[in-house]
């Protein structure tokens, strides 16, 4: 189990990479502004991504000691910043949340710290955008107007209908513009805070992909399989009339032997009917198949994230997937990776 393999560039090899050597280090800024090593002190940690959220998040249990006449807890206050490096690299950056402290026998203190984007997670705005825009250009507006550094944005490069934001969170307006972006055919987008600036990259566009195999580096595999948010049948309806009717433009089937399970899409005035097909066309990409939750519980890899695609080979899963979440025990040096 100490071993991964991971499947290279183009034009390489598949490589074993041995995992048993992962060093985390813990670094805080203290309130005299100097870096601190708390890895020490650490008696568990875990950090990740979780399924439907913006910020990256870390958990870290420290025994709370005496160091430099200033207790632990006093060190690791609320807006803390916090780094964490895996052999040296960079995996996790982000700001104490919330700690709480205990009086067990040794006294310890917990704390929560997420990444710089759980601020457009917990932040509300009011924005509008003009008809005919691109995604990418909105997107970089709202980054830069919430001082986020900006590594690199990918995409969408679609243009988009008029946006009227009122009253939503920062990371509402975020997701909707890249859900406007996929139904429009420009694919999946993901969010990441990456050493301090946001990145948006295709999902699975990563080129090295770490392989995962039952009796070599899995623990154990969950798979499971729904209907119960299956659709089978869009249809497309256009803008009411005076009193109220709404006429029926176009109807689009996917796989129906389940039975029909039918969507309304309307079709808005600052829309195409082709925008619209694109738009339900996507519904039964994403909801046409029998809804699959799969999860592997594996040894840690510290530098996977949401949107990567990994190989697995293990249980009934034999193929390529996306990472849809990633929690890193670093404790255990086990992970537990969410699949698409």
């Amino acid at each position: 189990m100490g071993q991964i393999r991971i499947k290279l560039n183009p034009g390489r090899c598949l490589s074993l990479v041995d995992i048993t050597n992962i060093k985390y280090e813990v670094r805080i800024i203290d309130p005299s502004g100097k870096q601190m090593d708390v890895t020490p002190f650490v008696s568990q940690l875990s950090f990740g991504d979780a399924d439907g959220e913006l910020a990256a998040h870390l958990s870290m249990t420290l025994t709370n000691q005496q160091v430099g006449g200033k207790w632990i807890h006093q060190l690791v206050a609320l807006g803390t910043p916090i780094y964490l490096l895996a052999n040296g690299v960079e995996v996790f950056r982000g700001t104490v949340f919330d700690w709480m402290t205990s009086t067990d026998p040794l006294g310890s203190v917990d704390i929560e710290a997420y990444d710089q984007l759980i601020y457009l997670f917990k932040s509300e705005d009011d924005r509008y955008y003009r008809s005919g825009q691109r995604a990418i250009d909105v997107l970089t507006d709202i980054f830069r107007a919430w001082n986020i550094p900006i590594g690199k944005i990918e995409g969408p490069n679609v243009v988009l209908a008029k946006q009227v934001f009122r009253q939503m969170t920062v990371a509402e307006m975020i997701n909707s513009i890249l859900k406007q972006g996929k139904d429009k055919g420009a694919g999946e987008f993901i969010v990441r805070s990456e050493k301090g600036k946001v990145y948006i990259r295709k999902a699975m566009s990563n080129q090295d992909v770490y392989v995962f195999a039952y009796n070599e580096n899995v623990q154990s595999v969950m798979d499971r399989w729904s209907i119960n948010n299956l659709v089978t049948r869009v249809r497309i309806i256009g803008a009411e009339d005076e009193e109220g009717r709404a006429p029926l433009i176009a109807v689009l089937d996917g796989d129906t032997k389940y039975g029909i399970l039918q969507r309304i899409v309307q079709n808005s005035s600052d829309d195409t009917l082709a925008d619209a097909k694109q738009n339900a066309k996507e519904i039964l990409k994403e909801f046409g198949q029998p809804e699959k939750d799969r999860t592997i519980r594996c040894v840690d890899v510290p530098f996977i994230r949401k949107g990567d695609k990994v190989k697995v080979v293990a249980g009934t899963l034999n193929g390529y997937y996306q990472v849809v979440s990633v929690e890193h025990n670093v404790t255990s040096l086990t992970m537990s990776v969410g699949l698409k």
